[in-house]
């Protein structure tokens, strides 16, 4: 079970490959199993509790079987996860790529109490990888490449850098091999992901930044595309990446570029350190150098401070930038975060209504960012997703979702130029012909 980010998915892949390794078989997680790993989230405490609720769920299935907890949750408050009765062990974000050697000590009876392994992941300087890319195709269409973990970010309301550590990257070689194995799997799109991907290659003694590697690898022979997950405003060159994107075609043309607030003031309370003009200027010039770019954004929404008018600023510009969607979320406290101590001041009901408000105009964004395309021919991968209406689903490169009408299941996982004939209730309709 994995909750959370890509970057949680992506390790999940990972760990799934040392399982397989060792000898066993993975299972749905609705089956009965001998062996529950469960990947866990911290982000809020509504993901700390649904953390705790996955836990209790693979015990109610298998009283019998071994408990493993993992990932954020687990780095941040293993003794909270130590007082479920029935879980084995619990390893730390660090110590998780060892999981083949703790497997060793599974194999005896259970213990009546945890083996808790979490040690202090600030000291960790160093990539650590579970070195080997997960082969299998039945895991997902679109295999996550993990290049970069931690964060030396201080936003006032993460706990990310605490759970994930210090900045660090896979070297270049190491990208290039696991891209390769992946391309050699016949997986067709790749997405390059990490906990702060635009940070990429600061702490390696090479000077390399995340648009020389994308340039280095898009130089791979072969049928494929790389998509990058999400990339914050402050990391990146507005003119670099442009250039990286108009010059590879290989690069999808989709780009998610956190904001958290269109109001200085909060962002200056959020510790975030750009301001609405600078993020108005990289938006802007990426939208008008990259034709049908889809650019999209996260927003917390009644942060401490946030008064109507300054809510209103942010809903005034984002309305005007050209932006496809917007991830749409309440402030939720922390515990363990700057942000916890400050006193709300939004009411919930408010802040609901603004929640609402801001995915109403996420909604009017998308509509409008999708019938720009009808008539027009996209490339699209085929999803591993369920059929429907006689269809498949597909992705564009820039992240459109589309139902391919007579779509089969050998489309599965390949690249192909559909043309786009029409929108319905809002999900665009697209046909493949040879």
């Amino acid at each position: 079970m994995t909750l959370g980010c890509r970057l949680n998915q992506a390790d999940t892949m990972a760990l799934a490959g040392i399982l397989r390794e060792a000898g066993y078989q993975i299972t749905s997680w609705n089956e009965k199993a001998d062996l529950y790993l469960i990947n866990t989230c911290t982000v809020t405490s509504c993901t700390d509790q649904q953390s705790r609720q996955a836990i209790r769920q693979a015990l109610r299935r298998n009283p019998s079987a071994f408990i493993i907890a993992t990932g954020c949750y687990a780095q941040i408050d293993p003794q909270a996860i130590a007082r479920i009765e029935g879980v084995d062990l619990i390893l730390g974000n660090r110590e998780k790529s060892d999981l083949k050697e703790y497997l060793k000590a599974l194999s005896k009876a259970k213990d009546s109490l945890p083996r808790i392994v979490v040690g202090d992941i600030s000291a960790n300087a160093e990539y650590q990888s579970c070195e080997r890319v997960v082969p299998e195709s039945s895991f997902r269409t679109r295999p996550l490449l993990k290049i970069q973990e931690g964060c030396n970010g201080k936003c006032a309301y993460c706990i990310i850098p605490r759970a994930r550590g210090p900045e660090r990257s896979l070297p270049p070689h190491q990208v290039k091999r696991q891209l390769s194995i992946l391309l050699g799997q016949g997986f067709q799109e790749i997405v390059l992901t990490g906990i702060r991907l635009g940070a990429y290659g600061r702490n390696l003694t090479e000077a390399v930044t995340l648009c020389d590697l994308v340039e280095d690898l898009s130089r791979l022979p072969g049928s494929w595309r790389l998509r990058l997950s999400s990339l914050e405003p402050q990391d990146i060159s507005a003119t670099a990446l442009i250039s990286t994107l108009r010059g590879s075609s290989r690069v999808c043309r989709h780009l998610h570029l956190p904001l958290q607030s269109g109001n200085d003031e909060i962002l200056a309370s959020m510790n975030r350190t750009y301001r609405v003009e600078t993020y108005r200027r990289l938006v802007e010039d990426l939208a008008r150098q990259i034709p049908g770019i889809s650019l999209g954004t996260d927003i917390i929404v009644g942060f401490p401070g946030e008064t109507r008018e300054r809510f209103l600023c942010t809903y005034r510009f984002l309305k005007d930038l050209p932006l496809a969607y917007l991830h749409v979320f309440p402030f939720s406290p922390r515990p363990g975060t700057p942000a916890d101590a400050l006193a709300e001041s939004v009411p919930p009901p408010e802040k609901k209504e603004r929640v609402r408000e801001l995915r109403s105009l996420s909604c009017e964004k998308s509509s409008e960012f999708r019938k720009r395309f009808i008539g027009r021919r996209l490339e699209v991968i085929v999803l591993r997703k369920r059929e429907e209406r006689n269809g498949r689903w597909a992705l564009s490169d820039n992240y459109l979702p589309i139902l391919i009408q007579e779509g089969t299941e050998e489309m599965v996982g390949q690249l192909l130029s559909v043309e786009i004939e029409g929108m319905e209730e809002g999900m665009l309709l697209g046909r493949w012909s040879k």
